[in-house]
């Protein structure tokens, strides 16, 4: 009776023990990754309407990804390493004890965790340029003489900037914390649940809707001529979101969950919920979460492991290595810098380091020079104005195209490529030093 005494505590002991762990790493080592917005806020608000748990299934579907992940966070202990090993680590957890979680939970996880933040960050500026021309070739269609400029709309006498909170992708996230809440919601009401595929379907319509509901809403900003800050500004957003996103959602999601949902099963009595002293894999989690608090009190900069490259010159310039792997190369015309970059790491282009110093984008386009499609922009800070263009570069392959250069980044280590911004004071100054950069090519020298 004894030994059947200990071996019935021991395990939910130690499935104890490696919960207590994840949740230290959580509050020691993540908070400080987190961006805390009203995103994050809303999420957190959601999450106990949104979760559910099968509290009569046990499952290990996450095992293997996050051994994978894990072990990839050992020899590249960063903090988005870190954040994927731990949650995946926390889920395999939460199903092993708990019960299997819901996919629309999962994918909640995902819309608010940095990666993803990342991964919409990758196409957010393209779709911008694609909105404004969109949205002034309606303006013409309708009689009102517009032009696209970049990320800029010029009408007769006025100037409108898409920027990030114009162009409304910040609602984005907003956006689909609410499609999961209604999912949910109607999920309950019918006892049915969409399949991951199906889900996955639902996830994409409603980032289409976003666009949609962007695009309208920039065309009536520039149509009523709203500036930022007003309240008709915040008025017409969430105006938008409730007519193009939400309400679409109210109406569409019941028939779709009729059609393409799966009833529930009612649990059997030989399905009977599990008691807590056969939690599944309770010493693979105190390993696992050894594991975890190692990597986290060896975690590094992530620039600290991209490779510092050739010992690239530039003739007619001074050389200024940086700590952060950057190069600095700067005369009297023009500021450039090249910096080393993966595939799997946020791009750091200037909309993001140069606002960092207080700079604010007033254009940004593409624009060909030397047969180079390159983004160029111009950063004002009061009275001071900078010239910037910046694309790709690994010496073969010159690109602003995010897939077609971290693709070949993750396939081909022999070539990396690096992020080339060219700063100037004057706008011809700048065509200038990109050509000759160009015809240069230091990167493969």
């Amino acid at each position: 009776m004894l030994t059947i005494r200990v071996k019935t505590f021991a395990l939910p002991r130690l499935a104890i023990i490696s919960g207590l762990v994840y949740l230290l790493i959580t509050i020691l080592f993540i908070p400080h990754y987190l961006h805390w917005d009203g995103n994050l806020f809303t999420a957190l608000v959601l999450a106990p309407f949104i979760c559910m748990a099968d509290s009569n299934r046990r499952s290990s579907r996450f095992l293997l990804p996050a051994l994978l992940i894990i072990t990839l966070a050992v020899f590249v202990p960063v903090n988005t390493m870190l954040f994927l090993a731990l949650v995946l680590a926390a889920l395999l957890w939460a199903e092993n004890i708990v019960g299997k979680l819901n996919n629309s939970f999962m994918f909640l996880l995902f819309v608010i965790s940095p990666v993803f933040k990342y991964v919409t960050g990758m196409f957010d500026f393209p779709v911008r340029l694609w909105l404004t021309s969109q949205t002034a070739t309606l303006l013409t269609f309708t009689g009102v003489k517009a032009i696209a400029m970049g990320n800029q709309i010029q009408l007769a006498n006025q100037d409108f900037s898409v920027d990030p909170a114009c162009a409304g992708l910040n609602m984005l996230i907003i956006s689909l914390l609410l499609s999961l809440f209604i999912l949910t919601h109607f999920q309950r009401q019918l006892d049915k649940y969409l399949k991951f595929i199906f889900l996955a379907g639902f996830f994409i319509v409603v980032i289409g809707l976003n666009v949609i509901c962007n695009f309208f809403r920039i065309f009536l900003l520039v149509s009523f001529r709203i500036m930022p800050g007003t309240f008709f500004h915040d008025f017409v957003g969430i105006a938008c979101l409730m007519i193009y996103v939400i309400a679409p959602l109210v109406m569409g999601v019941k028939p779709l969950l009729k059609h393409l949902g799966k009833t529930r099963s009612a649990p059997s009595s030989a399905k009977a919920k599990p008691p807590l002293n056969i939690a599944r894999h309770p010493a693979l989690h105190v390993v696992l979460s050894a594991v975890l608090l190692f990597i986290s009190l060896h975690l590094v900069n992530a620039d600290t492991l991209l490779s510092k490259g050739k010992s690239i010159k530039l003739p007619g310039f001074t050389k200024y290595e940086m700590d952060n792997g950057i190069s600095k190369f700067y005369n009297k015309d023009a500021l450039i810098y090249l910096k080393p970059t993966v595939f799997y790491a946020p791009e750091h282009d200037p909309m993001i380091c140069w606002t960092g110093s207080g700079y604010q984008f007033a254009a940004i386009q593409k624009e060909k020079i030397s047969g180079v499609e390159v983004y160029t922009g111009t950063l004002e800070k009061g009275t001071d104005k900078i010239y910037a263009a910046w694309w790709f570069d690994n010496g073969h392959i010159k690109t602003i195209n995010q897939l077609q250069w971290r693709w070949p980044s993750m396939i081909d280590g022999k070539h990396p490529f690096y992020l080339v911004n060219v700063n100037t004071s004057e706008p011809d100054k700048l065509r200038t030093q990109v050509t000759n950069l160009i015809k240069l090519n230091p990167i493969i020298k």
